[in-house]
């Protein structure tokens, strides 16, 4: 296929025409609001100028509108063949010869002003494209960076929240023993000083008759 730049231009002065690549049927909305012009990549040679509404510019962007796989060209409503159901392009129903060497621009020849123009701002739309998909990337990753960074705090902060709940858990139980032992410890020496009392009683039966 031969290879041809694609340049999405802002229109001379505002139009009245309508899409090429989508008819009302399709289409409500489909007042062109941008030109996208084909030239071909070696020579710089202007191949084609085509009107695009914004569905469609997006279709392009998305590399959605179907193109000839034969001179490269982007196909049209006017490609479609309604006898049989496809598109029939330009370079077919011209017979155009896609054969022939196209050789590049000698030294001493220049290409036009229009040409480079379109040239530059190609490729600054193919790196403005790069650059956007790029910060979309970054943008998706911080996103994500985000929610896993949330997730850990939740899951750290319910983490620290059990463990708090068990240390109060074991402190309660801790409570609860020391204030059985207590009562074990006032009961058994209670038991003891009765059982002290006892001993001196019978040991001395007149302590307990001044008592």
């Amino acid at each position: 296929m031969r290879e041809l730049e694609y340049t999405v231009l802002e229109l001379e002065k505002e139009s009245k025409k309508t899409c090429d690549f989508c008819s009302k049927f399709e289409n409500k909305n489909n007042k062109s609001v941008h030109q996208i012009r084909s030239r071909s990549k070696v020579t710089g040679e202007w191949i084609s100028d085509d009107m695009v509404c914004e569905r469609c510019e997006e279709k392009y962007w998305d590399d959605e509108l179907s193109k000839c796989n034969r001179c490269g060209r982007l196909q049209t409503k006017l490609d479609f063949d309604i006898v049989n159901g496809k598109n029939v392009c330009y370079c077919i129903r011209n017979n155009e010869d896609l054969e022939e060497k196209e050789l590049p621009l000698l030294p001493h020849e220049e290409i036009s002003q229009s040409t480079f123009y379109e040239r530059q701002i190609s490729s600054l739309q193919e790196q403005l494209n790069e650059t956007e998909e790029a910060l979309e990337i970054e943008r998706e990753e911080v996103v994500k960076f985000q929610e896993k960074s949330e997730e850990w705090s939740k899951r750290q902060k319910q983490e620290l929240l059990d463990w708090i709940k068990q240390l109060e858990e074991e402190n309660d139980n801790h409570k609860e023993e020391i204030k059985r032992l207590k009562t074990q410890l006032e009961q058994l020496t209670s038991q003891q000083v009765a059982q002290i009392e006892v001993k001196e009683t019978k040991r001395w039966p007149w302590l307990k008759i001044k008592k």
